[in-house]
């Protein structure tokens, strides 16, 4: 996906801040693994996107685990295919879901990610954060928990996130 294409959720785009987004995502990005063809926007976990992040899980407006991600992706594939037969509904072009993923996976786990940001393409937006999956349960879940993927599946968290990622420092080479 080009960064430079992305189209947004209405909202953002409406009140004027997706072309600042747009840039923030596009500061810093890195190939999501050596082989691949993917490049991803690396972001950094500041206090507010730990508090959107937290208040997200609080309303069950994330998903955590490859598998529970992966399941709801294909689920929600399967029902967008068929409404669009039966109704001839234009499917929408826009960002809706947002995945957020640690920096100390596998290369098979990032092969994983590559292979649902491409499947999922583009309803579906995936960003590196630079933190562990340790961390990163820890922030979610306030336990001692390791959570390497999550999934921002409503639209009004998504928009959220990319508005923290917005204002938030950035990581620069």
């Amino acid at each position: 996906m080009n960064l430079s294409d992305i189209r947004f959720p209405r909202q953002l785009e409406v009140d004027g801040t997706a072309e600042t987004i747009r840039q923030a995502l596009m500061a810093c990005t890195v190939k999501l693994w050596l082989g691949g063809d993917l490049d991803v926007s690396m972001i950094t976990m500041s206090e507010p996107l730990k508090k959107v992040l937290r208040n997200a899980r609080l309303k069950g407006q994330i998903r955590c685990g490859f598998e529970a991600v992966f399941d709801k992706l294909e689920n929600e594939k399967k029902g967008i295919t068929s409404v669009r037969e039966h109704q001839d509904a234009p499917y929408g072009d826009r960002v809706s879901r947002l995945l957020l993923f640690s920096n100390d996976g596998a290369e098979r786990f990032y092969r994983h990610i590559e292979h649902l940001l491409q499947a999922h393409t583009p309803r579906l937006l995936g960003c590196l954060l630079d933190i562990d999956g340790s961390t990163l349960g820890s922030v979610i879940t306030g336990k001692d928990r390791r959570i390497k993927l999550v999934m921002a599946e409503h639209k009004e968290i998504v928009s959220g996130i990319l508005r923290t990622v917005a204002a938030g420092p950035r990581i620069t080479f």
